[in-house]
């Protein structure tokens, strides 16, 4: 019989970390910013809860003219910027023409299969670790393909988010439609941009950066509503998803905990820039959001028609909601913010 040769085998060496009966890391410490024990050892809802009762009465006031702007992009248009390939399969299991339901009533029915963060999403505090680290010293080790997150699951922040909704368009503030790709947008230039606004940043705020990046994506392959089979040049289309990125500098860490942003919304891929700059590697901000500082981050958002209703009468600000799926033991949700001016 012919010999079949074997897959080469990687060394491995047991742990030398214990991890106690909460599912922490015993002796587990954070980056240098961080918000761990801040909300109790146990917390697993991170700047969440930020989100007071009193801020979101205080948001509802905002509320002026009734307007109100959808975040997300369509699903099963042309594909959203993602790196997790088609958003969605979508099946129709009963039409009109196949099911009726008696005294002249028909009816249909579907099935929806796709990636959780295929589309405009929301990045739960077990996405990402480092160190068989997250959140709050919970053990990494924790997720898996046979249970899912048995800590820090997206379903803890289901009970949604809302509050106050600040828009910052820094693709608008520097004149340009939107930001070259790699641009790194700094925590001056966060700054920058909220003073020309006249809008401040404050504690509890549901914040989003316009970068430009959905505008560019769409300028090049067309409507968000065109068939999926319409992507055109698939080499073009994958230059723009791995390639350099405008997004959050590093030095936004900081900032974002000193301002105490509840949850981080950018209209990008991954809300950091790419290539990471220099002393960092692409993920490290993911990293500090996630584990250190359990602040939930927006992708692959849909700012065009806010921000240009924001620039006309002036107003930055209004209450926002965003609902999460209550997926139980998931790391990710798609997501549709609601931004009411």
């Amino acid at each position: 019989m012919r010999e079949v040769p074997e897959p080469g085998l990687t060394r491995w060496e047991p742990p030398t970390y214990t991890v106690d009966a909460d599912g922490k890391v015993v002796g587990g410490t954070p980056g240098p910013i961080h918000n761990w024990g801040r909300w109790g050892d146990s917390d697993q809802r991170g700047t969440a809860n930020l989100l007071t009762a009193e801020r979101v009465v205080d948001a509802a006031a905002l509320v002026r003219t009734g307007k109100t702007f959808a975040l997300g992009l369509p699903i099963g248009g042309l594909a959203a910027p993602s790196h997790r390939g088609e958003p969605l399969h979508l099946f129709q299991i009963a039409t009109g023409d196949a099911i009726l339901t008696g005294a002249g009533t028909d009816g249909a029915d579907d099935y929806l299969v796709m990636a959780l963060q295929g589309t405009t999403q929301l990045d739960g505090l077990g996405h990402v670790g480092r160190g068989n680290l997250m959140y709050n010293g919970f053990w990494s080790g924790l997720v898996t393909a046979g249970t899912g997150a048995r800590r820090l699951g997206v379903h803890h922040l289901a009970t949604g988010l809302v509050g106050r909704g600040v828009v910052l368009d820094v693709a608008r503030a520097q004149g340009v439609p939107w930001l070259e790709p790699g641009f790194p947008i700094t925590a001056a230039l966060l700054d920058s941009t909220a003073e020309a606004q006249g809008v401040e940043v404050r504690p509890g705020d549901i914040l989003f950066v316009r970068t430009g990046t959905v505008t560019h994506w769409y300028e090049r392959f067309g409507s968000p509503t065109a068939p999926f089979q319409r992507l055109g040049d698939e080499t073009a289309r994958r230059d723009l998803l791995d390639g350099p990125e405008a997004g959050l500098a590093w030095d936004t860490v900081q900032w974002l905990r000193d301002h105490d942003v509840a949850v981080l919304g950018v209209d990008n891929l991954a809300v950091e820039c790419r290539p990471a700059q220099p002393g960092h590697t692409w993920i490290d901000f993911h990293v500090a959001a996630l584990r250190d500082l359990g602040l939930p981050l927006a992708e692959v958002l849909d700012l065009d028609a806010l921000a240009a209703d924001c620039a006309e009468d002036a107003v930055w600000e209004g209450q926002c909601a965003v609902s999460v799926l209550p997926v139980v033991g998931a790391v990710g949700s798609p997501i549709n913010p609601l931004f009411i001016k």
